[in-house]
């Protein structure tokens, strides 16, 4: 008897949490407010509002609802969720910081404002991520490529594509390109070379920081026109060939190698760096680099090359 009622105690323990669960959430919840800039009051218009309403599944497990909108001319948004006990919310607008916020939901009607704080200065970067299981054309991806004929004979062709920040492609002609590598066929050591103008900056790594959130502010001298990589680098800045524009740049934490056979029968290999960067086009803010726009990087297209490479990977040291 004592056991059939200790069953009974357990179901309706279980039956109460379940109930208190659920009561806590909210059903048919209307979402309205508007975006101001957090400075000025004013509001922020075609502000890009990403919401996710989290909700109880069943006893254990949680579901979601997403949605998205954008603010209209008056910085006003209305979303709608059919249940839910928090909200979380990303907001982010051009020349704003982004915002990320959890409201907690205990009424179905639901009047809020979101404030975003605008960026310290006027600054519009261009950021571009690749796709590491890519080696299209748009992937940055500065290296030397050593073809070797069919009939073996003779050293080789041996062609550098550098990269270009000012217009954001990969290019073989250096006079056009702000970084390009050379590399030491017999001891594999790679070197980064810069333009007359420009200049390369190497940013070490350090156990208690990291490169793109920590450093946000580019060194206005100190640039090398080469610099023999060793491993240890965080990422770079580089000071662009017309003296003026600076990138930052996120190189992989390994060498890329591909092996693969031209059409024609040629052999050919190529060895270079993959990278990430962030570019800034705003002369007036040049050397600044806000972490908001770090953490919204855009991946390249996902065109693959017209080849099948045999792909290796090395540590760079």
């Amino acid at each position: 008897m004592r056991h059939v009622i200790l069953i009974r105690g357990t179901v309706l323990f279980l039956a109460l949490l379940l109930i208190s669960g659920c009561a806590r959430e909210a059903y048919n919840i209307s979402w309205k407010g508007v975006v101001v800039d957090k400075s000025s009051g004013k509001p922020v218009k075609h502000a890009r509002i990403l919401a996710s309403s989290a909700y109880q599944a069943n006893i254990d497990e949680t579901g979601t609802q997403k949605k998205y909108t954008l603010s209209d001319e008056y910085g006003r948004f209305r979303m709608s969720f059919r249940r839910g006990f928090g909200i979380t919310v990303r907001t982010s607008a051009s020349g704003f910081l982004s915002g990320l916020d959890y409201k907690v939901v205990k009424k179905p009607d639901i009047s809020d404002t979101i404030f975003l704080s605008p960026y310290p200065f006027n600054a519009s970067l261009v950021v571009r991520k690749m796709d590491e299981g890519s080696f299209a054309a748009t992937v940055p991806f500065i290296r030397e490529k050593h073809i070797v004929e069919r009939n073996g004979t003779g050293a080789g062709r041996l062609m550098k594509w550098g990269f270009n920040f000012l217009e954001g492609s990969n290019t073989l002609n250096l006079d056009s390109a702000d970084i390009w590598i050379e590399v030491n066929q017999k001891t594999g050591k790679m070197v980064l070379n810069a333009s007359p103008k420009g200049g390369v900056f190497p940013v070490l790594q350090t156990e208690n920081s990291d490169f793109i959130t920590s450093v946000t502010k580019a060194p206005e001298s100190g640039y090398l026109k080469s610099y023999v990589l060793t491993g240890d680098e965080a990422g770079f800045f580089v000071l662009c060939r017309n003296g003026v524009n600076v990138a930052k740049m996120i190189p992989e934490d390994k060498i890329c190698i591909l092996s693969y056979e031209q059409p024609n029968g040629s052999m050919v290999k190529e060895t270079g760096i993959r990278f990430d960067y962030l570019f800034q086009p705003d002369l007036q803010n040049r050397f600044y680099f806000p972490v908001s726009a770090s953490a919204e990087m855009i991946e390249f297209p996902k065109d693959e090359s017209s080849f099948n490479p045999e792909f290796q990977e090395s540590s760079v040291d």
